[in-house]
């Protein structure tokens, strides 16, 4: 026993290690000598199990932990989660029950509600998502009543994960039990909008899906004068003038996201109200007609913008104009697909730039790069997608003199990047620090992944999609000592071999996504692992 345990301490280790493949080893090797187990070895193997993906074999070992030991709680507990992580809730919640019975016995068992204060029972309820406190209301009688006598709890109506289709009476009920307070609300679901906005004057907060016509939206939106939040998804799709107007109507927004919107250039939008409590504006055109909006008009009126993210955009000007604290306190800026020019006095604050498909940008960028006058501050998070006319000596300077602040460099695609400079890049320490990388591209070798590997000391993240690189570049990734890599894509890198990838998932614990394109005449069969 004494050695079985000592095994099963090395397992520990190696599961602390995240080493889980060899802890799978020294916990089969405890099960198949002990005729006695010990509860703790089925658990241990099961969350090993749970570790590597096999979800099912961690199932076995939980329905084995409790047919041996009835009166443990592991059994049930382990079981419940893996049915939990398997999308079985009503199954999980069996085996709690079940458990409960079989743990406490019915001299034992108690109501928590009759034991905690009311107070405690309800700060903990407040850390459930929203269908576990609608699951709760059917434990009992008792439970329903004190749930509906706690407005708090209803504040926040989460319909996201909601599989059937929401009624109206079902909106209606738990409004009600609110007590008309309603904070939040996220639906995917098209459900009766100007009912809930009448309703509930308290509305901060609204996420909706399709379904509503531009006018509806306006006529609904419209009612909500506290809203601070709103965020359209791309199912719900929107005019540019129906933005206009609901920007011009909630002057208390803060954050705005429309993320499918048409643009039609017999109509122009008319940008009126106030907008000066507007932080965070996503705003994605995906239809111009040929034509895409100008942003010069909207860019006047969004003065205290910190976030700004632009999709198929036309500039006149420069973001920001040259004249006057407009837009002055940019960090954050998203472009794509976007005609126009981006001011080096925004680089000056800004954390993160992200700029997809916008060459005229960089060839600006170039420019500025070679005016000794002109420098920026440094940039934390850099995404620069498509950048055909991007240097070296662009990349430099857009990073700025203190390399130590970045964080996030995303260069996919960058055709000018080529081998030498990626060289001097790495050795000019500017990845050092650096947690997110993306180097897709056909340029990356195993020798500069290998040297990369040994500067960039802090990469939880990289993406060396479409590029050359063999298992030696991988494991050169995931053996360097003191790695805190977690995420590895090595998507359409058709020279990694099978053993690199079984190498980097199992016995190091990486999240791996790989995948090779494959043409079997006029049909593609993609292949994800």
């Amino acid at each position: 026993m004494d050695a079985s345990n000592q095994i099963q301490k090395l397992g520990q280790q190696e599961y602390r290690r995240k080493n889980y493949h060899a802890a799978l080893n020294f916990f089969d090797s405890v099960i198949s000598t002990e005729k006695q187990l010990d509860v703790s070895v089925l658990d241990c193997r099961a969350a090993t199990y749970e570790k590597l993906g096999d979800l099912h074999a961690a199932l076995k070992d939980g329905r084995r932990m409790i047919s041996g030991y009835k009166t443990d709680c592991a059994g049930y507990l382990r079981t419940g989660k893996i049915l939990q992580l398997l999308d079985k809730d009503s199954v999980a919640l069996g085996i709690y029950k079940y458990g409960l019975r079989k743990k406490c016995g019915p001299s034992r068992a108690k109501d928590p509600l009759t034991v905690l204060p009311l107070e405690i029972a309800q700060m903990i309820m407040s850390f459930l998502d929203f269908r576990h406190i609608v699951s709760l209301t059917r434990v009992s009688r008792s439970w329903r009543d004190y749930l509906k006598s706690t407005p708090r709890l209803w504040a926040n109506l989460d319909f996201s994960k909601a599989k059937a289709n929401i009624s109206r009476s079902a909106v209606q009920k738990y409004i009600l039990f609110s007590g008309r307070t309603v904070a939040r609300l996220t639906t995917q679901q098209s459900i009766n909008l100007q009912h809930v906005v009448t309703q509930c004057k308290n509305l901060e907060h609204l996420q909706i899906g399709g379904g509503y016509s531009n006018a509806s939206l306006i006529k609904a939106i419209s009612i909500a004068r506290n809203l601070t939040c709103l965020l359209l998804p791309s199912r719900c799709e929107t005019s540019l003038d129906c933005i206009s107007q609901i920007l011009g109507v909630c002057t208390n927004l803060a954050r705005a996201e429309f993320h499918s919107v048409t643009s039609t250039p017999s109509i122009v939008p008319k940008w009126q109200g106030d907008m000066s409590r507007l932080r965070t504006l996503v705003v994605k055109v995906t239809s111009d007609q040929g034509s895409k909006p100008l942003f010069d008009p909207l860019m006047l009126k969004i003065p205290e913008i910190r976030e700004l993210s632009l999709a198929g955009w036309k500039s006149r000007t420069a973001i920001p104009p040259a004249s006057g604290l407009a837009m002055s306190r940019l960090v954050k800026l998203q472009l794509s697909d976007f005609k126009g020019d981006v001011s080096p006095l925004a680089l000056s604050s800004l954390r993160t730039l992200d700029l997809d498909t916008c060459m005229n940008i960089i060839h600006a960028f170039s420019n500025h790069a070679n005016q000794s006058d002109l420098r920026t501050d440094g940039i934390a998070e850099l995404s620069l997608s498509c950048a055909s006319a991007l240097d070296l000596h662009c990349l430099v300077w857009l990073v700025g003199p203190n390399f130590d602040g970045l964080k996030k460099l995303h260069l996919p695609q960058c055709i000018e990047i080529t081998d030498t400079c990626l060289r001097t890049i790495i050795s000019m320490g500017i990845i050092d620090h650096v947690i997110d990388l993306d180097l897709s591209g056909p340029r990356l070798s195993d020798h500069l992944v290998q040297l990369l590997a040994f500067r960039a000391f802090r990469l939880e993240r990289i993406k060396v999609a479409s590029t050359p690189i063999t298992g030696v570049g991988v494991k050169a990734l995931v053996t360097k000592p003191g790695s805190k890599l977690q995420y590895l894509d090595i998507t359409d890198c058709s020279h990694v071999s099978s053993d690199a990838i079984a190498f980097a998932r199992h016995l190091k614990g990486l999240t791996l996504k790989c995948g090779q394109e494959k043409f079997y005449g006029k049909k593609k069969k993609v292949r994800y692992e």
